[in-house]
């Protein structure tokens, strides 16, 4: 392998590590570039090693490794969490404004939906103890929740 056939293949891992859900891209993308990365890697090794059977402990440590498991844990919570957000919020939204509501002809409110959201929230936790802490978690989720359009920007509330 030549520098330039190196540096290439390096330049190609970097950018298919990068394609994270962090990053912009999809699940199924991270999830394909991740697959990809994993058959450059076994392509290298192959042609470094001279022989095709790579050495599968280098998984079983990797797998093992505390680091990579408390990353794994805190990336599962945060979607679960975020997930159970999500459908708290579809729920109290279609509460507050159904979304089937005829508003022709009555004078509306438009209100943001952390605006409406986040007392709603605070409550909730308030009942259980909550921090400060994770109040501004809370806040940050439906905050992410919005930005990612998987929840409305604003609503528009019939004034009584």
């Amino acid at each position: 392998m030549t520098a330039d056939d190196r540096a290439r293949s390096l330049a190609r891992l970097r950018a298919l590590m990068a394609m994270t859900v962090v990053n912009g891209c999809t699940e199924e993308e991270e999830l394909s570039a991740a697959r990809m990365v994993a058959k450059m890697v076994e392509q290298i090794d192959g042609q470094i090693g001279g022989s095709a059977a790579a050495d599968p402990s280098w998984a079983t440590r990797e797998r093992d490794n505390p680091q990579y498991q408390a990353l794994l844990e805190k990336n599962t919570l945060e979607g679960l969490l975020k997930s159970a957000l999500q459908e708290l919020a579809l729920n109290h939204i279609n509460t507050v404004s159904p979304s089937r509501r005829d508003l022709r002809g009555r004078p509306v409110e438009y209100v943001r939906t952390s605006d409406l959201l986040l007392p709603y929230f605070t409550m909730m936790l308030g009942g259980a103890g909550a921090s400060r802490m994770a109040r501004a978690m809370v806040a940050d989720m439906v905050d992410e929740l919005v930005y990612d359009g998987l929840l409305p920007d604003r609503l528009a509330l019939p004034r009584e």
